[in-house]
């Protein structure tokens, strides 16, 4: 049977009646699917997760030769979970694994376009979501067990196998953390796939392969997906990216040791999401980070002040979320504050623009307004702390920066100190004076609001 993709039309047997008479004139429901032509099974089959497309296919004879050349093949292990304080389910992990084994073993298609396997929890479940309240991460045994051997099969098979080769793959997606790596590795291959638009990594394999590699190769690329449990060589990042000469979309959530330098460039990204987690000292500060993206419209940015920034004008950015978690460790005030303002700088065409963490407290000094730039376009300021933060200063600068802004947002709120349903305040005698000057603060500044703000602040 000759299954090759060929263009289709709409001359199909599907002019057939729905319901046919029997004998004992009650009439049925004739099975439509089967008279469709294979091309256009083929396409409708792949649109859905593989095991409802087996579970579909086994129920005809002629259907079951069509599951064999699908081009797109989608496995998820969810809703199994191994986590042993919460366990679901994970008496069926075996059959899952038989069920994988078997596709791939007889799969024949040569037009294979999309891959996609999900097993284990991702990124954020398993470094941010414990099992527990009081956990930030999932132990080692609430990830599945499987031979490293078998791992590598798996993710290889888009360029391995016989019958496709990775010639017309556009798609690939891995979602892959499990008990113990192993010798697991990522091929080389999907590195210098040339077909490929789409690449979503989310594992903790090895990626030694990759490193030493001379040089990548994705010339059709457009989004980057990268959620990996450690990075090592922090060159890794950058070759990729700049090996991706159509890119749109990048996403680099990931832990690393110590950063000296992280390099960003791209005059075809569109939108940015980089957030950077220290490995063994979480407080630890990047060197130096160069970000050239002159085309971006949406930048995320998570990571601790790094100690120099080189970073051009962004002006056709419209969103911008920020969050540092801590400021210079080894340096003064001024200089962080020197950081925060190199950073913040090249984003003066935002529309949307969201500070969190040290961002505000670094800026809270006196005489900050003359060296913030002007935000011409900014509509909506959203203001957030981490601890106790003073408003006095760094608030006012950003609304005399702020002509057309027209929303301010506070959401942890204007102060964290407590009040008693007495209305007084109630904190650490430390933190008393603080409270006092922020309740002044509130109740006078804040109700004159500047008038370059008139205009068109609203809420």
């Amino acid at each position: 049977m000759d299954l090759r993709l060929k263009p289709f039309t709409t001359s199909t047997s599907t002019s057939t009646k729905r319901l046919k008479p029997c004998v004992d004139d009650n009439p049925v429901v004739e099975d439509r699917l089967t008279s469709l032509p294979d091309e256009l099974l083929i396409r409708i089959l792949s649109l859905v997760p593989t095991k409802d497309a087996a579970a579909t296919c086994v129920l005809s004879k002629k259907t079951w030769p069509v599951f064999r050349h699908m081009i797109s093949l989608e496995f998820d292990d969810s809703p199994i979970s191994h986590c042993l304080r919460h366990p679901y389910a994970v008496e069926r992990f075996p059959s899952f694994v038989n069920f994988v084994d078997n596709v791939l073993q007889s799969y024949q298609s040569q037009y294979l376009t999309r891959f996609c396997l999900r097993m284990g929890k991702d990124f954020r479940t398993r470094y941010f979501g414990g099992c527990e309240p009081a956990m930030r991460r999932c132990e080692k045994c609430c990830l599945p067990d499987l031979n490293p051997t078998q791992i590598n099969a798996w993710i290889s098979f888009p360029f391995t196998a016989p019958s496709c080769g990775g010639v017309t793959l556009r798609e690939l997606e891995l979602c892959i953390n499990v008990r113990e790596p192993g010798h697991s590795q990522l091929p080389p291959e999907i590195f210098t796939c040339q077909t490929l638009e789409i690449l979503k990594l989310d594992v903790n394999l090895g990626l030694d392969l990759a490193y030493t590699m001379p040089s990548f190769h994705l010339p059709n690329l457009k989004l980057l997906d990268l959620r990996l449990s450690f990075i090592s060589e922090e060159s890794f990042v950058s070759r990729l990216v700049s090996s991706c000469p159509l890119l749109q979309d990048l996403t680099v959530i990931a832990w690393f040791n110590h950063i000296h330098s992280m390099t960003i460039s791209s005059t075809s990204l569109k939108r940015l999401c980089l957030d950077i987690y220290m490995l063994e000292n979480e407080f630890d500060n990047t060197d130096f980070v160069r970000i050239h993206t002159p085309n971006l419209e949406y930048f995320k940015y998570s990571d601790n002040l790094a100690l120099h920034y080189s970073i051009p004008n962004m002006d056709r950015l419209v969103k911008a979320d920020i969050l540092m978690g801590s400021n210079l460790q080894m340096e003064t005030l001024e200089e962080s504050t020197k950081q925060v303002l190199n950073f913040i700088k090249p984003l003066s065409n935002v529309q949307h623009l969201y500070l969190f963490g040290c961002c505000t407290e670094e800026l809270n000094v006196p005489g900050v307004e003359d060296q913030l730039p002007v935000f011409h376009n900014l509509k909506y300021l959203k203001l957030g702390y981490v601890g106790y933060t003073y408003w006095d200063k760094v608030l006012l600068a950003f609304l005399n920066r702020s002509p057309v802004l027209e929303t301010l947002v506070f959401p942890s709120g204007i102060s964290d100190a407590c009040v008693d349903q007495h209305g007084c305040v109630s904190v650490v005698e430390d933190d008393l004076e603080a409270a006092r000057m922020e309740r002044k603060f509130c109740r006078k500044t804040l109700a004159t609001i500047p008038c370059c703000c008139r205009s068109y602040l609203k809420t």
